[in-house]
């Protein structure tokens, strides 16, 4: 890469006249992109500062990189839309002026991996961590999401316990906590000529997004949602729904995305009068019956069964004719039957 920094690369002065203002952006060819190292640098004592090794895939190179983040910062409260391509890095320093950060998608996907596990984050869900542990995190290309980071000690402090913010906290958007959380940073987006004139004000947001931060990793991975059987079970359809085709679907994997332990998953099913994986495998059952629909008589059943998770032809015959009272095969000649009458 040549010593001149890309004509499209432009960062807003932290100091600018509007302390609640960020903007930063950055567009580069893949002509540009060399030592990414150095490309970085502009992060170095800004809001993303927590960042290390952030590196541009080699791989994905060759389409060139964009990112951009547009948004508010004050007192080291940041809140801000980002749009970017593939990246990946560490999340953390190990220090403990490294933020608590909050990612939520929108589109695309990041996954985090840490001490304590693997953290995937799909359109719609939420994962706030403590930076001051390390992160390795992977963004894929075109990823949008809300980016928002506050200062660790205001939440220790809350949360009394490092230990608490040793848990990722993923959720779905739907989550109550969690719109209220996206609500109250859309009011600070709306107030933020109120935050510029205003040092109290200022505090106020910092005081309500921390004691946000801290209720939700300090009581809704074991007290949040087990509450609330009902939030739970909608919460942990919807990430089922999003994720009905993956072979890996497991109560495990629902009850991290959700942000309840695996027996508080369960609990709250077995009070609604169902299961999960009854659900999940209603609702693949479904899925496959359309699939039949759609194709006909060139439905194959052994290719239907494989593509919605069932083990083998025979498993997804045996739960089909449980559910729709007879084979697909025989499901299929009847309704063709029935079709040819009307």
């Amino acid at each position: 890469m040549s010593d001149q920094k890309p004509e499209d690369f432009a960062e807003a002065p932290l100091n600018s006249s509007r302390a609640t203002d960020f903007k930063t952006s950055m567009n580069l060819s893949a002509r540009q992109i060399g030592d990414t190292k150095r490309i970085f640098q502009e992060w170095e004592g800004g809001p993303f500062s927590h960042l290390k090794r952030v590196t541009i895939p080699h791989h994905l190179a060759s389409r060139g990189f964009k990112f951009s983040a547009n948004g508010h910062l004050f007192d080291s409260l940041l809140s801000v839309k980002v749009y970017c391509d593939s990246l990946t890095g560490i999340s953390g320093n190990d220090l403990d002026q490294d933020p608590i950060v909050a990612d939520l998608v929108t589109s695309g996907q990041i996954n985090f991996t840490g001490k304590t596990g693997t953290h995937s984050v799909t359109p719609g869900q939420i994962c706030i961590r403590d930076t001051k542990a390390s992160w390795e995190f992977f963004c894929a290309p075109a990823t949008r999401l809300r980016v928002v980071t506050i200062p660790r000690h205001l939440v220790l402090s809350r949360v009394g316990s490092p230990q608490i913010l040793g848990q990722a906290y993923t959720s779905d958007v739907s989550a109550p906590e969690v719109r209220f959380l996206v609500n109250f940073l859309e009011a600070i987006e709306k107030s933020s000529s109120d935050l510029d004139r205003s040092i109290s004000t200022q505090n106020i947001a910092l005081d309500a997004c921390a004691a946000l931060f801290s209720g939700m990793l300090s009581e809704r991975s074991e007290l949040g949602l087990q509450d609330h059987p009902n939030a739970t079970v909608n919460a942990a359809k919807n990430v089922i729904e999003r994720n009905i085709e993956r072979a890996d679907l497991s109560p495990a994997m629902v009850a991290q995305m959700i942000g309840v332990s695996v027996r508080t998953l369960h609990r709250s099913f077995s009070e609604s009068n169902d299961s999960l994986m009854a659900f999940a495998r209603r609702r693949r059952l479904q899925k496959a019956h359309g699939e039949l629909m759609r194709l006909g008589s060139t439905a194959s059943i052994s290719e239907i069964a494989a593509c919605w998770q069932f083990s083998d032809s025979s498993h997804f015959i045996r739960h089909f004719k449980s559910f729709y009272g007879t084979t697909p095969a025989a499901y299929l000649r009847n309704y063709g039957k029935a079709g040819s009458e009307n």
